[in-house]
Order: C-alpha cells, then sequence, then structure tokens
C-alpha cells in the first residue's frame, strides 16, 4: 500500500509540473516591467508628473546610447593616440 501510494504522489507531482511548465510557456514576446510601465505611462495625461519624469528618462536613455555610437565610430575610425587630443583650445 505505501509503494502505490507514494507513486500515485510522483506521477501526481509529475503532472502538476508538466501543467505548470506548460502554462508558464509563453509563445509571444515576452512582456518586461519597462514596457508594461510605458503602457501605463502612455494612459496618463501629458502633464501628470510621473509620466514628465518618465518621458525625459526616455529622453536621457536614447541620447546616451547615441553619444555612446557616436564616441563608438570615433574611436573606430580615429587612431590618434591620446596625446595628441587637446582639451583646452589654446588659441
Amino acid at each position: 500500500m505505501n509503494k502505490k501510494l507514494i507513486t500515485g504522489v510522483v506521477v501526481g507531482m509529475a503532472v502538476v509540473v508538466a501543467v505548470a511548465k506548460s502554462r508558464s510557456a509563453s509563445t509571444g514576446p515576452k512582456v518586461t516591467m519597462a514596457d508594461r510601465m510605458r503602457k501605463c505611462m502612455e494612459d496618463m495625461p501629458e502633464d501628470f508628473p510621473p509620466r514628465v519624469m518618465f518621458d525625459n528618462v526616455e529622453a536621457t536613455r536614447a541620447t546616451s546610447e547615441r553619444i555612446l555610437d557616436l564616441l563608438e565610430q570615433q574611436t573606430k575610425t580615429d587612431h590618434s593616440s591620446i596625446d595628441d587630443i587637446e582639451l583646452v583650445p589654446t588659441s
């Protein structure tokens, strides 16, 4: 009787794990917290302070990425040494 009980419990747990795994596997793109926040912010008024802050953070992130891309391009094309860079104009 104990073997049948243990076997039943093990099979039951295997079924529960299989069902949970199949439900958690989604076929669509994964929705991140940032995507959910963006959707919530789009529904808010334009002048609502959290939305203004969120929009500013998004704009700053885009600007930072653009600056980093420009710096990487400059580094790839400019093979001069660091000594050749003039930080303060002498004229």
